[in-house]
């Protein structure tokens, strides 16, 4: 019996009727089979690579043949738009099998959202970590969950290494503790660096888990780079190689963005902007956009970089070094459907960037990608469940609460005289309080979180402070940044490819009053900061340009222009690189000597070692920080790479929590629920978890 054969009969006949398939691809062939013989599996493959299918036609049939009645299977998904994306698909293949679907997330409406306290309920449900944490949150959350049998986890990797990931792992050990069942967890990616640690993160080791990995077929892929630093010239060249062709344009911020649509939308008939400050409403047209006939170019950040199905694109157009391998290939992988070659145009400010980008399409050639790491200390993630707990439990003994935080996965070894720590620093300022032995949301937690139903406490992600863009009529256009709507009302900008003028601030509710203008006089373009802001391209990015640095030329067929442009910044660097090795030379100045210490590390590690050496270095020298080197001016003697590598020798020698105060203290905004912790607490979280400081002396060794 072949796998398609062992499905339910009514599934059967849905694929045959529905999609036309009467077999299966290999991907989903070992999906089921894990599924079917009780394991846990991480699936890898490209996008459009089948994915969904692996996932949900063994959940699908494993309901079928045996049907409960209640919620058996959620999808858990990053993205608001990607569960929308994934409605349509999954209801095709439920409908007729008489299962039940329900969405819930922050875009749906009260009416249009499932009631959970009603008899009836669905057997699957699509959701976002902060919307399934409101359902956790309602009084008959052990009977709703308590036969789920299957948990989805989509694009898994845009979660582990940040507080939505610790967040995740936590909702994934509650729905084993209300469920009787055995919960198998399926997770879904693209390719990653280490598969067996995300797999084994999202499973644990003791249970039976398998990893689903189908190499994707060799598939011919064409590039071309352009290197020019004038901004109108880039508009141009993207305006040419799009025209006519269904596009997607990645840039790095949203502020670019609504730079490069003014000059596009002179020159392209369709063009239209995507990124995470417009409103959703404006984000689906540019979706569906490429569903019309003729050319479209959508201009975006990563928001069109995970699985959105926009159908088949004829290119895509990367501006400026994509920030890691991973995002390239995901980037990549919008082109080059059904046969056709993937096309990528690189449009670089200068010969750097085309340095990076050919490392970047190296590493993917030798199918490298960065290696995730989940959060190693994640104790405002712990505050935040700790409140929680209290706030449906009615208030638990200390023991209580040690023992409940600490069977949850990401905070198992975390000792108890941390958490203590943690609970006697909420408790002196008020954010606990006791009632005999048993602990409560203390008076300043009531008010600082305890607002709307204690909707601060579904969610991790810091708020950026936006203010809500919105008309007189009450229709929404995105979220302005709360500096850019300071000031005097009047201000005239254009945003999402239209002129406006702010009209009104509303601090009390953080909303905007715009109105549509033709004024163009004195026009600002929007900027946003806070979380995504400052993105750093990766150490494998990095590391790859260091090899192709050593090897003295590119492996790419780059045309003679762009050839030659590489080789002339390749000579000019030095010939005695080392792989993975600290380089330090001194070099001729016209008022003394400078310093180059070449570490191929990253900024953030850069950034680190600057702060060590302006410490111990003589003040008055002046530095420049790059993911590839930290530059020093103002040496009076030519032995000041001798003095560089001592002072580093140094460094290396000392203990880590005397370099640890050397390093400037994060701010709170860095994590939500920071502000909630002591600060010997946050120092350790910013040695482990921002700073990486242990990584970064590993380089001195």
């Amino acid at each position: 019996m072949t796998t398609f054969e062992s499905l339910h009969p009514v599934l059967q006949e849905i694929l045959i009727s529905e999609l036309s398939w009467d077999s299966l691809r290999p991907v989903q062939e070992e999906s089921i089979n894990a599924i079917s013989e009780g394991y846990d599996i991480l699936v890898l493959a490209p996008t459009a690579g089948g994915k969904t299918e692996a996932a949900f036609l063994p959940v699908i049939d494993a309901i079928l043949k045996h049907h409960t009645g209640k919620l058996s299977a959620v999808y858990i998904s990053p993205l608001k738009a990607l569960i929308n994306d994934q409605t349509e698909r999954v209801i095709r293949l439920c409908r007729r099998s008489g299962l039940e679907v329900a969405i819930q997330h922050g875009d749906i409406t009260k009416t249009n959202r499932w009631d959970f306290s009603s008899e009836e309920n669905p057997d699957i449900l699509l959701t976002t970590p902060e919307s399934l944490e409101v359902l956790l949150g309602e009084k008959d959350a052990s009977d709703t969950f308590s036969s789920l049998r299957f948990i989805i986890i989509d694009e898994i990797h845009a979660f582990i290494e940040n507080s939505r990931g610790v967040h995740l792992r936590c909702l994934i050990d509650r729905l084993g503790f209300l469920s009787n069942e055995n919960i198998i967890r399926i997770g879904l990616s693209a390719t990653v660096g280490n598969p067996e640690y995300l797999l084994n993160w999202l499973s644990s080791p003791e249970r039976k888990q398998k990893l689903v990995a189908i190499p994707s077929p060799p598939s011919k892929k064409l590039f071309s780079f352009i290197v020019e630093s004038n901004f109108l010239k880039q508009a141009d060249f993207i305006a040419d190689a799009v025209r006519g062709k269904k596009a997607l344009v990645f840039v790095d911020s949203r502020s670019f963005a609504e730079k490069l649509l003014t000059p596009l939308k002179e020159q392209l008939i369709r063009v239209f902007v995507h990124h995470s400050a417009i409103s959703a409403e404006e984000r689906k047209t540019a979706e569906n956009s490429f569903e019309m006939d003729g050319g479209t170019c959508v201009i975006c950040t990563s928001t069109m970089e995970l699985g959105i199905d926009i159908g088949e694109l004829d290119l895509v157009v990367q501006y400026g070094t994509p920030l890691s391998v991973a995002s390239f290939l995901q980037r990549l992988g919008r082109t080059g459907r059904r046969g056709s070659p993937a096309q990528m145009v690189f449009i670089l400010n200068n010969v750097c960037e085309l340095l990076t980008s050919c490392a970047t399409v190296e590493s993917a050639m030798r199918h490298e990608s960065e290696s995730l790491m989940a959060r190693d200390f994640p104790c405002d993630v712990l505050v935040q469940q700790l409140f929680l707990y209290l706030k449906r439990s009615f208030g638990k003994g200390r023991n209580q609460v040690i023992s409940y935080l600490q069977s949850l996965t990401p905070f198992s070894q975390i000792n108890r005289e941390t958490i203590e720590e943690i609970l006697t620093f909420l408790e002196e300022n008020a954010y606990l309080s006791r009632d005999g032995a048993r602990y409560f949301p203390g008076t300043k937690t009531e008010i600082e979180l305890g607002y709307s139903n204690w909707k601060n406490l579904l969610s991790v992600i810091p708020d950026t402070g936006g203010y809500l863009a919105v008309l007189p009529d009450g229709t929404v256009i995105g979220t302005l940044d709360s500096r850019f709507v300071a000031g005097d009302p009047g201000k005239i900008f254009s945003f999402t490819g239209k002129t406006w003028r702010l009209l009104h601030r509303d601090d009390t509710h953080r909303r905007a009053l715009i109105e549509p203008t033709y004024a163009n006089r004195g026009l600002k373009r929007p900027f946003w900061g806070g979380v995504g802001s400052g993105a750093e391209i990766s150490e494998l990015i990095t590391r790859s340009t260091e090899l192709l640095i050593i090897r003295g030329k590119t492996l790419l067929p780059l045309h003679e222009t762009e050839r030659e442009l590489l080789s002339d910044l390749i000579c000019s660097l030095p010939k005695n690189f080392s792989p993975r090795k600290l380089h330090i030379r001194t070099e001729p100045e016209e008022d003394g000597w400078s310093v180059s210490v070449s570490t191929f590390a990253g900024e953030r590690a850069n950034k680190v070692l600057t702060v060590f050496l302006k410490n111990r270095l003589l003040p008055g020298l002046e530095y420049r920080t790059t993911p590839f080197a930290i530059r020093i001016w103002g040496f009076e003697t030519s032995d000041a790479g001798n003095t560089v590598e001592r002072v580093l020798s140094e460094v290396k020698n000392t203990d880590i929590s005397l370099l640890a105060d050397e390093l400037p203290p994060l701010p709170d905004t860095v994590w939500k629920f920071a502000p909630l912790l002591p600060a010997t607490i946050k120092k350790e979280m910013a040695i482990r978890d921002y700073y990486h400081l242990r990584d970064v002396l590993d380089l001195l060794h």
